[in-house]
């Protein structure tokens, strides 16, 4: 599990739980469709996600539960105060829908996340060193 990024993976969880909120008939109705299948991703990411807590060391796989924890922790938050504050479907759908939009950003860049890790390390930059010279 060490050469693998559970970033993707959280990402998607969080990203797929979102779109199930937007597609709720409570939220914005006639939308089963989106249900249906962000509902389907978010089993399928919660697969992931905890086949690599299973399979992680301790210190990463405290970093990922924490990450999933908070994850989750948000997802219950906006679902409880667009659910209770507000009244309309159009004002839920455009809120949900806004912070689906960026998540869904951060779920598509969140591959890039690797290529961040490895030009941080240091073997990148010896190797950047070693081709210079």
């Amino acid at each position: 599990m060490e050469q693998f990024s559970p970033i993707p993976y959280l990402a998607m969880v969080v990203n797929c739980m979102f779109w199930t909120l937007y597609g709720l008939p409570m939220v914005h109705p006639h939308s089963i469709l989106v249900v249906t299948i962000n509902g389907s991703g978010s089993v399928l990411a919660l697969i992931f996600v905890t086949l690599f807590l299973i399979y992680s060391d301790g210190k990463k796989r405290l970093k990922v539960f924490l990450c999933l924890s908070l994850e989750l922790l948000l997802i219950a938050a906006l679902t409880f105060f667009t659910l209770t504050q507000v009244h309309t479907f159009k004002k839920r759908s455009e809120i949900v829908g806004s912070v689906c939009i960026l998540f869904n950003i951060m779920m598509y860049a969140s591959p890039l996340s690797v290529m961040v890790i490895f030009f941080l390390s240091p073997f990148f930059f010896h190797a950047l060193i070693y081709f210079m010279l």
